[in-house]
Formats: structure tokens, C-alpha cells, sequence
């Protein structure tokens, strides 16, 4: 595209005359944009308002000790005055530096921090599955992360929704930034009952995928999902409702004891499994997993053209990667 970043390998792009993709060609001008995000921020905050004081903790917060979870929730508990659990869930890849980084940013915060580790043996299988056959990426997802990533995060999302049921915790908040979920993401009320009964027929895909622990990580137990007839669950996710440079999301969480990490390549600043989903996503799609977000990124001026080119064109190569294979069961053969 001549005004933002994506190629044409991405699904369903076209282009003008001008070389603008469709996606730069439904943007709206800079002051709708700007509503918007207001407007959003306006029925998110009206919703935490309402959300104080329900649960043993206001708020679940999805917290990997990267920048955006960092920066997130800084904003929850400095900016709105809530109670946060924040939650991180050792994939067996957290790099030391955002363990570090994760029990500073809780302390400076006085937020309570819990750590959960799945057995490394299923961590193991999910991913080496989802290497190899897709694991449960869906057409939308494609676009937005690697296969390794996709079912990292769903069983993520899954376990938060599961600790906000346990808590009573009304709402659940995570640090994604636009392009990496839908805008509509910023605020979703869930009908875990219905979204339970939808996903029903998934079960037994689910375990043949990732062994008989899958139920345990990717849906609600029953005797919890009785607790949401009564118990409401929202997702938030603030930075969806503001612009923010990366330069000044660095300056806020510095201040809190956050450093650089050095081992997790240029798009993660939590985790050592990041290249290897990158390398393995161009390989079978031809385009770069982060590019929508750095795209919109670029669209909505919070990045550089030229900075956004340089991020999705550098493409991890696999023949440095070969410990992370190694790892999860994966031969450097398979991808020569």
C-alpha cells in the first residue's frame, strides 16, 4: 500500500488507482477517529464506574509484564482507582527480563500478582500442534497473529474469563492495541452461557488437538458458568480507546522499574516463542502476523512509514531459532 504498510499476499486487500489499499480507503478522516476513540472511552468509563467494589477484585488483568499489559495497567489503577488481580500465565517462553519487569510494575502499583503455569508438557503439545496444523486459528485470525500466538491466546482468555468468575471480578482487561482485535474489543459484555453452548461442538476437536487438558484451558467449568446467570463479565481494553506512541507508553512504565527485554525480537517485549510463530506464519501466509496492527498504526499516525516498513520486513529466519524448535519438538528439516 502507498499510504500504510499492508501487502498485497494480505487476504482480501485491494487497491486503487493511487496504490491505497482498502483498508486505507475506508479510513475515516483524523477528527472521526478521535470521536470515536472518545466516544468508546465515554461508555468504557461508565462501565467501570459501575464495576467498583462487586468482587474481591474489580478487574482481571491479562498481564504478560510487556509494555502494553505494563502501560494497561498502570492506567486501571492509577488513572480509574481500580482493584486489580493482575495475571500472568507462564507459557514456559516468558523471557527474565518481563518476569522481572512483572513483579516491579505490580509493586510499584501495589497490585496482587498471580503467576500460573500450565504443565510444560501440554504448553509442549499446543504448540507443536499448532505449528503444524494451524491449531484453532480461524480465516479472521490469520490476519491478525501466527498460529502459535492464536492458541496461546484463546487459552489466555479463557483462564482470565475462568479467574474473574472465581474472584467475582466484573471486569476482565487486557493490553491490545488497535489492529490486534477488533475495534469492538474495547467494550464487550459476555454471555459465557451462550458463547459456552456455541462452543460445545469444538470439544472434541480441542482434544485431539492438545490431549485431554484442553477442556481444562479452553472452556468454563460447569460449576463456574452457573455463576455467570447472575455474575455480568465485561472485557475492556483502554488502549483501545486512546492514541498513544510507543515513546511515551516506554516513559510511563520506566518509571515503574519496566526495562527492555533483549531475547524476545523485535514485536515482543515478553516472550522467546514470538520469532518462531512469526517465521513459521510468513512461511505458510506470506505476510508478516503483526502487520494489520502496525498498518493501523502507521493510518492513524502513531508510527512511522518508514519505522513500520523496517518492523514487517524483518523476518525472522529459522536456522536462529533452533532452541525454541527444539523445545516444543520442531526440526529445523521441517523448514528448509
Amino acid at each position: 500500500c502507498s499510504r500504510c504498510v499492508l501487502p498485497s499476499t494480505f487476504p482480501g486487500l485491494t487497491f486503487d488507482a493511487a496504490g491505497r489499499c482498502s483498508y486505507c480507503q475506508a479510513t475515516e478522516d483524523a477528527d472521526a477517529v478521535d470521536c470515536a476513540r472518545t466516544q468508546l472511552r465515554a461508555r468504557m468509563e461508565a462501565v467501570i464506574a459501575t464495576s467498583r467494589g462487586q468482587g474481591a477484585y474489580d478487574c482481571i488483568v491479562a498481564f504478560s509484564g510487556g509494555k502494553d499489559s505494563s502501560y494497561t495497567l498502570q492506567r486501571l489503577v492509577r488513572t480509574y482507582g481500580l482493584r486489580c488481580l493482575a495475571v500472568m500465565v507462564d507459557n514456559g517462553f516468558i523471557a527474565d527480563q518481563a518476569r522481572a519487569n512483572g513483579a516491579a510494575v505490580t509493586a510499584a502499583l501495589d497490585v496482587d500478582l498471580l503467576c500460573f503455569r500450565p504443565t510444560p508438557s501440554f504448553m509442549t503439545r499446543l504448540y507443536r500442534t499448532s505449528a503444524t496444523t494451524g491449531g484453532v486459528q480461524t480465516p479472521a485470525s490469520i490476519k491478525r497473529a501466527s498460529a502459535l500466538c492464536t492458541s496461546c491466546i484463546s487459552l489466555i482468555n479463557t483462564l482470565m474469563v475462568t479467574f474473574a468468575l472465581q474472584y467475582e471480578a466484573p471486569l476482565i482487561a487486557g493490553g491490545y492495541i488497535g489492529g490486534q482485535v477488533p475495534k469492538d474489543m474495547a467494550l464487550l459484555d459476555l454471555n459465557l452461557i451462550q458463547q459456552e453452548r456455541m462452543r460445545a461442538p469444538q470439544r472434541a476437536r480441542y482434544t485431539d488437538l492438545f490431549g485431554p487438558a484442553a477442556g481444562n484451558f479452553f472452556f468454563i467449568r460447569q460449576s463456574l458458568l452457573q455463576r455467570s446467570s447472575t455474575h455480568r463479565v465485561t472485557v475492556i481494553n483502554p488502549m483501545l480507546t486512546e492514541a498513544v506512541r510507543k515513546a511515551e507508553i516506554l516513559a510511563t512504565i520506566q518509571e515503574l522499574g519496566w526495562r527492555p527485554t533483549v531475547d524476545t525480537g523485535r514485536h515482543s517485549s515478553n516472550c522467546r516463542l514470538n520469532d518462531l510463530g512469526i517465521a513459521l506464519h510468513y512461511r505458510q501466509h506470506g505476510f508478516h502476523p503483526y502487520v494489520l496492527e502496525v498498518a493501523e498504526q502507521v493510518r492513524y499516525g502513531l508510527l512511522d512509514r518508514a519505522e513500520a516498513l523496517a518492523l514487517v520486513q524483518d523476518i525472522p529466519e529459522f536456522a536462529t531459532l533452533t532452541s525454541q524448535m527444539e523445545q516444543i519438538g520442531l526440526d529445523l528439516d521441517d523448514f528448509r
